[in-house]
């Protein structure tokens, strides 16, 4: 169900917005419409309005045709073909809770940002939200492999991915600038090349594949 909502969202995607922008905001969106519980807005930590917006930028043809009532995960289901039954309790329209951890992600990010606009934000939001995740960054985000990340990351934050030098696992490396910012230094080794723990940070991330349409656009 996941390529299908992608295949939906994109085959009514604005032609006039960047591609890269617009595939990676499918493949989130796809990945949370298939999540029973919550609604979308809050799994990208989206305001209800900042995905109402998003939709109305990049995928105008959903935006038109759904009723604002009607639950997003609901609708996106029922336009590829199935039918989901709704358990987001009501919550359809609250707005996301941004604990500090991924207030600090957000402002992480716009920190390094490339330019000043909408789009940018929403991807620092979706990325800050899908580090609450336990899997690599790029597979909560529902990406189909880390170049995915790596290029929407060069994309909109280019001086970050840039002191991304070493090729860390990028929800690593985006605490680690944070621990840095803090003056917290978790890390015993004097260098992460004789660390006991390197595999973990800088290991090869599998790709899951799930997502074979969507990887070739």
């Amino acid at each position: 169900m996941k390529t299908a909502i992608y295949d939906i969202l994109m085959s009514g995607r604005n032609p006039d917005e960047a591609f890269p922008d617009a595939r990676f905001f499918a493949l989130c969106i796809s990945l949370r419409a298939t999540e029973r519980k919550g609604n979308i807005s809050m799994a990208l930590g989206l305001e209800i309005r900042q995905l109402s917006h998003l939709f109305a930028r990049y995928f105008p043809r959903i935006a038109e045709s759904r009723s604002t009532a009607q639950c997003t995960k609901v609708y996106l289901h029922n336009a590829a073909g199935g039918t989901f039954l709704c358990q987001c309790l009501g919550k359809e329209n609250k707005a996301p809770a941004r604990d500090e951890e991924t207030g600090d992600l957000v402002k992480l990010l716009l920190d390094h940002r490339a330019s000043v606009n909408q789009a940018t934000e929403w991807v620092a939001a979706i990325l800050a939200a899908g580090c609450r995740g336990d899997d690599h960054l790029w597979q909560d985000l529902g990406l189909t492999n880390r170049e995915d990340l790596s290029d929407i990351i060069k994309r909109h934050f280019p001086a970050l991915y840039l002191k991304n030098t070493g090729n860390m696992k990028w929800k690593k490396f985006f605490y680690k600038q944070l621990c840095e910012q803090a003056e917290v230094h978790l890390c015993q080794a004097p260098s992460c090349n004789v660390c006991n723990d390197y595999a973990q940070c800088f290991g090869p991330e599998e790709d899951s594949g799930w997502n074979l349409l969507a990887a070739q656009g």
